[in-house]
């Protein structure tokens, strides 16, 4: 008796947890018409294809967007020999958003930084600098689109 009164009472605790699934439709939606950017090229695009992949057609709310990013790559660590050790970039983007149902223009500032280490080969070095750049631009794109749904 004992063990089936735990078991209805454990199933009802567990039963009730409060966890709910989101549904992406209830999200609100935005339609991108069109971009400007300014400033570093590979990253405004990498921005740029993300924002597009959220963007709906169907949308009622139809932005215009300015985009301005500028990445800085400082030394942050050097070693006894004075040989770099650890860079650290951050990415700066200034975003201007345009409204055109409402005709409200919204400006937002959006920074992302981190580190990365110096390899023993030129080409691993390059290749985590690549790495930490792209986490940092997918960082940066989830910020703006969720200030895009804000809106």
């Amino acid at each position: 008796m004992k063990k089936k009164f735990l078991i209805i009472v454990s199933f009802l605790l567990l039963s009730q947890c409060g966890y709910s699934v989101v549904n992406y439709n209830d999200l609100k939606q935005f339609n991108v018409e069109s971009f400007n950017l300014e400033g570093e090229n590979r990253l405004n695009r990498l921005i740029k294809k993300n924002i597009e992949y959220y963007s709906k057609d169907q949308s009622s709310n139809i932005f215009k967007i300015n985009i301005k990013t500028l990445k800085k790559k400082d030394i942050l660590e050097k070693n006894i020999k004075n040989e770099i050790v650890r860079y650290q970039v951050t990415i700066n983007t200034n975003l201007e958003i345009y409204d055109l149902r409402t005709a409200r223009l919204v400006k937002e500032n959006f920074s992302e930084q981190g580190n990365f280490s110096v390899a023993n080969k030129n080409i691993d070095t390059r290749n985590n600098e690549k790495k930490l750049i792209e986490n940092l631009i997918e960082n940066l794109s989830e910020k703006i689109i969720k200030s895009l749904r804000a809106i």
